[in-house]
Formats: C-alpha cells, structure tokens, sequence
C-alpha cells in the first residue's frame, strides 16, 4: 500500500518546482516541472506513430523528471556531470520508489534514460520538443529577450534523438519555427 503523507509530499514539490531554464532565462512564473510533465504527455498522446506501446510512452512521460523532486531541475549550465546527475537521479528515484511503494516507476525510468527503445526516443524527443513549444508560447505571450524561441528550438532540434518515428516531430519544429 502506498504512503499517502509520502504521495502527498511528493506530488506538492513535483509541481511547487519551477524549471531552471526559465528561471536562468528571467521568465515570469515559470512552468514547473510538473507542468513540463503534463505537457510532455500530452504530446505523446497526439503524436505517438503507430507500433509503438502507447502506455509505456505514457509511463515515461509522467515520470522521467520525477527524480527532480529531490535532486532539483540540473541543466547543463549547473557544472554537474552527466554520470553525477544520473547517479543522482538514480538514487533519487529510488527513493520515491520506496517512499510510495511503488518499484514499477524505476524500471519507467531506467527505460527512458537508456534511450534504447523506440518508445524511450520517442518521448525523449517529444520532452525536447515541449521546452520548444513553451519558449514559443512565451515569447508571443510575455516579454522575454529577443530570440528566445528560436535558440530553444534550435537546441532541441540539435538534441534529439535520430529515430525512424520522428518525422512528425521534425515537421513540427520547422512550424514552430515559420511562426515566430
């Protein structure tokens, strides 16, 4: 059974959590992660091709900033190796893990950050791909500096992951980019 004070306490912090991009990019009342999260399935739940397995795009879609709660939204700017962070956000879901009793969410986890399966490149394309929606939406929305929608979907573009099912995605960046 699961601790719900645990589940209570998890859920508060997954959405009082603000992302650090926005934040380091002087955004007035960010996204938090949770936000990012929200979006990220809902992405998946209108562009997910067909073949593949639509529950697990889900699963790792909710849960893969979960460690965040924890850890804290690391981005590359905050000189912290990739080894460290993911040994950090191992831990961290680990943690969680035990803390709801519920060992499922590692394994969702440890799915996507291998990136190995199509399901796992596919959502971490489309977790690329909503920071990119969201700097659009607040550069037409608030001021924010000159540029910032492009420089994220540019980055995003460059750090997506190449697979067979992310033509759709790649129409969409050109879109986002015709746009601003």
């Amino acid at each position: 059974m699961q601790n719900i004070d645990n589940i209570i306490e998890i859920l508060g912090k997954f959405k009082e959590l603000k992302r650090t991009g926005w934040i380091r990019k002087n955004i007035e009342n960010p996204e938090s992660v949770a936000d990012h999260c929200f979006g990220i399935s809902l992405l998946a739940l209108l562009l997910a091709p067909e073949g593949l397995d639509f529950g697990r795009c889900m699963k790792m879609a909710i849960v893969h900033d979960l460690a965040e709660v924890y850890v804290g939204d690391i981005t590359p700017y905050d000189g912290i190796s990739e080894e460290e962070k993911a040994n950090n956000e191992a831990a961290a879901m680990a943690r969680i893990a035990e803390e709801i009793n519920f060992p499922d969410i590692v394994r969702w986890f440890r799915e996507y950050e291998d990136g190995e399966t199509p399901e796992a490149r596919f959502v971490k394309n489309i977790d690329k791909l909503e920071s990119a929606v969201q700097a659009v939406y607040y550069q037409k929305h608030r001021k924010t500096e000159e540029g910032l929608a492009r420089e994220f979907i540019k980055t995003a573009m460059r750090r997506s992951v190449a697979d067979a099912n992310d033509s759709e995605i790649q129409i969409i960046y050109q879109q986002l980019l015709d746009i601003i």
